[in-house]
């Protein structure tokens, strides 16, 4: 009964998917003569009558052909982007704007030769500045002190 009523409700959307299912017309008669007649053609028959009806679909059969999407319009110009008009680049722009090429200390595939004031500018060593903290001067300060007692304790 479960399978039954799964088939029947395919057979339903398949009718309403497609109306060539519901849609079934009476057989059509031809009356046929062949042109070679005689007994050994034809079985002996002078004329024979075909019944022509369509054949009939199956309701779980796919679909045979696929919908294809029309293509679409040209889309609608873009926008236009509203400028400042042009001026002209100054030396000191462009050397503002001059971006350094890649410089690795680990990798070069290409083997060229790397001056080293610009791998130790790729590297980023020389642009930050070094920060004693003041409790790390105390520190060594007060180190330095012990070791002069110290060694006068030993020359003693």
């Amino acid at each position: 009964a479960a399978l039954e009523k799964i088939v029947h409700g395919k057979i339903t959307a398949a009718k309403v998917a497609r109306p060539e299912i519901n849609q079934r017309k009476d057989a059509e008669y031809i009356r046929y003569m062949p042109s070679q007649a005689g007994g050994n053609f034809n079985s002996g028959a002078k004329e024979r009558i075909i019944k022509m009806h369509e054949a009939p679909v199956d309701p779980l059969e796919l679909p045979k052909f696929k919908h294809k999407k029309a293509p679409r319009g040209p889309p609608s110009p873009p926008v236009p982007v509203m400028h400042s008009p042009p001026r002209k680049v100054s030396h000191k722009d462009m050397a503002d704007w001059k971006i350094p090429p890649c410089v690795s200390n680990w990798k070069n595939a290409k083997g060229y030769t790397i001056p080293l004031d610009k791998r130790l500018a790729a590297d980023g060593r020389g642009h930050s500045q070094v920060v004693i903290n003041d409790k790390f001067a105390q520190f060594s300060e007060s180190l330095l002190i012990a070791q002069e007692v110290a060694r006068e304790g030993i020359a003693a």
